[in-house]
């Protein structure tokens, strides 16, 4: 969304401005705030046109956007409340920016239908006393698999995790003991995904329930990528870009390896987020290599993605499941 987006989003609704659907305060800042806890706002959107207005898609910038809309269709003169929860514990330090796009169409009596988009944006400055390390994890398996996470609170009184579920069934968590240490408080998770966990791409959410009333859960997100038994393996399954300052890109190798020492070629790859940068090597053999690389004008923002590697001999597809951290500040 370039500027004059920006510009004609937060001038909608102005004096002088024609009467469109609009929010009457699209920027909501939340100055300090203390990472851990989600961050919620609400916006108002007002149909201030002479037809129906249909909200036709509601679009974040990044996966850490949880959203839910009151109402979608609104006659003129009619409210709606879209309710934004940014998940804290994936965020960087710091300076933090979250826009959302409200896409809509008007109809309007004897005239054509005509297609518009709000901005709306959350501010907020993060301090981290609570830290889920890595703040969101990514399976891409054909068989059982687990990974661990770290809870660490830096408080005078620190937090325990008292139990956790998933949000899937071929997910399970077990919650390790709290060990108190000079820094803080830290607490292990591991996260398992079972081997009978039927194939396909799915995105879910472990939850992790604490004795702090101040904040309750720490929701950490799961990609989950379940591989049926195919003609290659990939190491690693997945990529995780971390970029420090002054870095202009993250690239990472992964490598392609058929179990049975066949040849095989890939045919092509590509991501389903613009920007990220996919190579791979050429001909045919029993290796081959994908290099993925993110660029520095997504290190604003922590994000996710997948490339698709497509295979010539025996017409199948892998998926690696990537995701980036944003630049500290």
């Amino acid at each position: 969304m370039n500027t004059l987006i920006l510009i004609s989003a937060l001038a909608a609704g102005q004096p002088g401005a024609p009467p469109t659907f609009h929010c009457p305060a699209p920027i909501a800042a939340k100055g300090d705030v203390k990472a851990g806890r989600p961050l919620v706002h609400t916006f108002e959107l007002v149909n201030a046109t002479t037809g129906t207005v249909k909200v036709t898609k509601i679009e974040a910038g990044c996966g850490c956007l949880r959203q839910g809309v009151s109402a979608s269709t609104l006659a003129p003169g009619e409210k709606t409340k879209l309710a934004l929860e940014v998940n804290t514990l994936t965020q960087p330090d710091g300076p933090n920016r979250w826009q959302v796009g409200v896409s809509y169409t008007v109809e309007e009596p004897g005239a054509a239908s005509r297609a518009g988009e709000v901005l709306l944006q959350i501010t907020a400055t993060l301090t981290r006393e609570i830290a889920v390390n890595p703040p969101q994890l990514a399976f891409s398996t054909a068989g059982a698999a687990q990974k661990t996470l770290e809870v660490t609170d830096k408080r005078p009184k620190p937090l325990t995790v008292l139990k956790a579920t998933s949000s899937a069934p071929h997910l399970t968590v077990d919650v390790g003991a709290a060990v108190n240490a000079q820094g803080g408080r830290s607490q292990p998770v591991t996260v398992k995904i079972a081997a009978n966990a039927p194939a396909g791409h799915r995105d879910e959410t472990v939850v992790l329930f604490t004795d702090d009333p101040d904040c309750p859960e720490l929701r950490i997100p799961v990609r989950v990528l379940k591989r049926a038994v195919g003609p290659v393996t990939v190491s690693p399954d997945a990529v995780t870009a971390r970029f420090a300052p002054g870095q202009t890109e993250v690239s990472a190798l992964v490598q392609l390896r058929s179990p049975e020492g066949k040849a095989f070629t890939i045919a092509g790859a590509e991501a389903d987020f613009p920007g990220i940068g996919v190579k791979f090597s050429a001909g045919s053999g029993p290796v081959a290599t994908v290099r993925i690389t993110v660029p520095d004008a997504l290190a604003q923002q922590p994000g996710r993605c997948s490339v698709r590697v497509r295979l010539s001999e025996s017409g199948g597809e892998v998926t690696i499941p990537v995701s980036w951290t944003g630049a500290k500040k």
